[in-house]
């Protein structure tokens, strides 16, 4: 099935003056823009299956495959649940720390065109500094729920305070003003961009809202994954993969490392942990239905549920995809192959880009 993919020229200029974007709970002031040009794309997608005698992957003893990333690790990080923070995504909070060490780095737009991202860790008693922690959007508790993580934010919109409290979810909720044990600010920048965790803080966090740590019983993970590093099968040729956000994700197949490099905002993405820039063996696109909710701050809701289109890339190689999930309570979102049957991607870190259906993405050779 040929899917023709064309970026329309235009110029976006968003610029929010409220209180916690939506909600109005957290000054903050975020202006962004970003110009397109006009490109054409055509993909031939194919259907990916499962090799027929592929080759059964060993574990060692005390070992599993981990349900973010496909790789080798110790089991018991298999049996808690990770951890998925908020973060802050302008330009006044970059370089960002500790995003580099993400099993799942997702990004999502909110008010004003600007995106957020939620960093997904599944080791995340080993992280030296993360962030900066930016407040929650209340579709972010889905997708922290489809990796079955404990969310932590700093600050709320009015409609992810108003689910959290009517549903009962228990997050890691730091607020200004509040259990300053948990976080800390740094002297280097302005708040609202200067909020950080370390690995203890989040384990202490954890502690002081008592989250329930154990992952689900006879949870299998909702991804899965080819046992070796394997070229999607058909794909159309994606040597460069830029999306039509204002932050400008770009990435660049590496294929020496066999990763994708990310950039953004025209600059390499870059952790200010390690000075290394961001790399990804999947990337994934979900287009989903947006809706503006309150006009006064451009709050957003995405339709999270029923189906929908989307791509996976990686190899150097896209091919066309869709989604479903059934209820936003008890499923996750799954992956699905054109002929249906369940997408498989490669071991290694993901980046998961749920963006509006008018939204372009542009491949290259």
């Amino acid at each position: 099935m040929k899917k023709k993919i064309t970026w329309v020229a235009g110029l976006t200029i968003a610029a929010v003056l409220g209180v916690s974007g939506c909600g109005k709970n957290e000054a903050q002031t975020e202006a962004v823009q970003t110009e397109s040009q006009t490109v054409s794309v055509e993909t031939q997608a194919e259907t990916e299956t499962e090799t027929q005698g592929e080759t059964e992957m060993v574990i060692p003893e005390g070992k599993a495959r981990s349900f973010l990333t496909g790789e080798i690790v110790d089991e018991s990080l298999n049996e808690r649940r990770p951890v998925a923070l908020m973060i802050n995504n302008v330009t006044e909070a970059l370089p960002q720390s500790g995003i580099g060490q993400a099993d799942i780095l997702y990004e999502a737009v909110v008010e004003g065109k600007i995106t957020r991202m939620m960093a997904v860790f599944q080791d995340y008693e080993t992280l030296e500094k993360v962030g900066p922690i930016r407040s929650a959007r209340h579709y972010y508790l889905d997708f922290a729920h489809d990796e079955e993580a404990i969310y932590g934010h700093f600050g709320w919109s009015i409609y992810a305070q108003n689910r959290i409290q009517s549903e009962g979810i228990k997050t890691l909720q730091l607020m200004a003003g509040g259990l300053n044990s948990d976080y800390y600010r740094s002297d280097d920048r302005v708040a609202p961009h200067n909020v950080y965790m370390t690995g203890e803080q989040i384990v202490h966090a954890i502690g002081t809202f008592g989250v329930d740590t154990a992952m689900p019983e006879n949870y299998e993970g909702r991804l899965n994954f080819n046992n070796t590093d394997t070229e999607p099968a058909g794909g159309a040729d994606a040597a460069t993969v830029d999306i039509s956000m204002s932050s400008s994700p770009h990435f660049e197949y590496d294929a020496d490392q066999g990763v994708y490099m990310k950039s953004q905002y025209g600059e390499p993405q870059i952790d200010d942990v390690t000075g290394d820039q961001l790399s990804f063996e999947n990337i994934i696109i979900q287009y989903a239905p947006y809706t503006c909710i309150d006009t006064n701050a451009d709050c957003q809701d995405i339709a999270l549920t029923g189906s929908g289109k989307g791509m996976y890339i990686s190899d150097g190689k896209a091919v066309d995809i869709t989604w479903e999930k059934e209820n936003l309570d008890t499923d996750h979102t799954h992956y699905l192959t054109e002929d249906g049957s369940a997408l498989k991607i490669n071991p290694g870190k993901s980046y998961i880009a749920v963006i509006p259906e008018d939204y372009e993405v542009t491949l290259s050779k």
